[in-house]
């Protein structure tokens, strides 16, 4: 009997737990490696240089108060001095959350997140897509944020910000191995 409990015990454990994990065409769309260095120009002049410190994928439960927790796979994209991308698995897709800032300002960036599936839909003119800057959270959608759109390429990532009162960053170098790829 006491087999038997055990043995119901592994197999509920076993099938309970799911684990999504993000797909490698939706890694396709993460375009960083390790010792990347991106600079940007705003066209007020000024420079911000990010260096990509790490890309790191992680496993965890998405409520860790759950005997049997659903596990999702997040990549972080991280830069010296803060988070530069996240891409975060779910039941359906994969969720990028675009978390990138610029510039010694106090502007106001909202949580954009966006379905991979959603850039099917989106028109890419210029070699490069335009997303609306918008709040995730809901709590938060009545804030008033600065960033408007960001501009977002498959190969390189980000290319630029534009902010209100026509404030822009633009990506004008992108260096990997010591060679400018952009």
């Amino acid at each position: 009997m006491k087999q038997v409990m055990i043995l119901s015990a592994m197999v509920l454990m076993l099938f309970s737990c799911k684990t999504y994990k993000i797909s490698q065409s939706d890694l396709e769309w993460q375009p960083y490696k390790k010792g990347d260095i991106l600079i940007f120009e705003s066209n007020k002049g000024e420079i911000d240089t990010i260096n990509i410190k790490n890309v790191e994928v992680y496993t965890n439960p998405n409520d860790p108060l759950v005997v049997f927790p659903t596990k999702l796979q997040t990549l972080f994209v991280l830069g010296e001095n803060a988070a530069v991308l996240e891409f975060k698995a779910g039941e359906k897709s994969t969720d990028i959350h675009f978390i990138l800032r610029l510039g010694k300002n106090n502007l106001k960036y909202p949580c954009t997140v966006l379905d991979i599936k959603e850039f099917e839909n989106m028109k890419m003119k210029k070699g490069k897509y335009r997303i609306e800057a918008k709040e995730y959270y809901d709590n938060m959608k009545d804030v008033p944020f600065d960033l408007r759109y960001i501009y977002w390429s498959k190969e390189y990532g980000y290319l630029g910000l534009e902010f209100k009162e026509n404030y822009i960053w633009t990506l004008k170098s992108f260096v990997r191995g010591g060679k400018e790829i952009l």
